[in-house]
């Protein structure tokens, strides 16, 4: 599945390179993600765990983006590495200690923008998919710490979700976006301790600035 979402992806830049009103560039930029999902117990004997949403933090993307206009719409497909993270809490309920462990992600991320543009200024939405390249995970780490037994994350190799936001170009060569990413897929569907599945909704939504440069 990965390798079909990359070569669609790089299929529709192709054909829209042969487009009229084609334009292509450079982008990248930075983005405020959290891991989000639901709060959940994992129990290993007598001790217990509970696991929540921590606070968001700062990631960055860099890639292709090409774009069709015809008249005042637009569609903007785009290329990008991205790397987002979000802190986890995990509590041990036992010994009344609370631990912030970092969740990343490397990914491609290959949204599809659609929209009007008014004079100068955009506004546009469209579906984004998601392939996972790697994650470092803290919390499977501090979980096999404290419980000295196997931990296994249960992330998805791809996901999909949407992006709505607004943008402005300057002088024909200088592009400036802020969306938000919000996930219509789960990222993970919670953690395997010692063979038992402890299940939770896993999401990474992002709001994400970019600055980008036509050729």
């Amino acid at each position: 599945m990965k390798r079909t979402l990359f070569i669609l992806a790089l299929t529709s830049l192709s054909l829209f390179s042969n487009a009229q009103f084609f334009r292509m560039g450079l982008k990248g930029g930075i983005s405020s993600s959290n891991v989000k999902f639901s709060k959940a117990t994992i129990t290993d004997g007598a001790n217990q765990y509970i696991v929540e949403q921590g606070d968001a933090k700062l990631g960055f993307h860099a890639g292709l983006f090409a774009r069709v206009q015809i008249m005042g719409f637009f569609i903007q497909p785009e290329l990008l590495f991205s790397r987002s993270q979000g802190e986890v809490m995990l509590k041990d309920v036992t010994l009344n200690d609370v631990y912030n462990e970092m969740q990343k992600f490397n990914k491609f991320d290959i949204p599809v923008i659609v929209g009007w543009k008014f004079g100068p200024a955009r506004v546009g939405l469209g579906p984004v998919a998601t392939i996972l390249i790697s994650e470092n995970d803290g919390l499977k780490d501090k979980l096999a710490d404290l419980t000295n037994q196997t931990v296994k994350n249960n992330f998805r190799s791809a996901t999909f979700g949407y992006q709505v936001g607004v943008g402005l170009d300057i002088l024909k060569t200088l592009t400036l976006d802020l969306k938000y990413e919000g996930n219509l897929s789960k990222l993970g569907t919670g953690i395997t301790l010692s063979g038992t599945d402890y299940s939770f909704d896993q999401r990474n939504p992002q709001i994400i600035m970019s600055v980008g440069f036509f050729f």
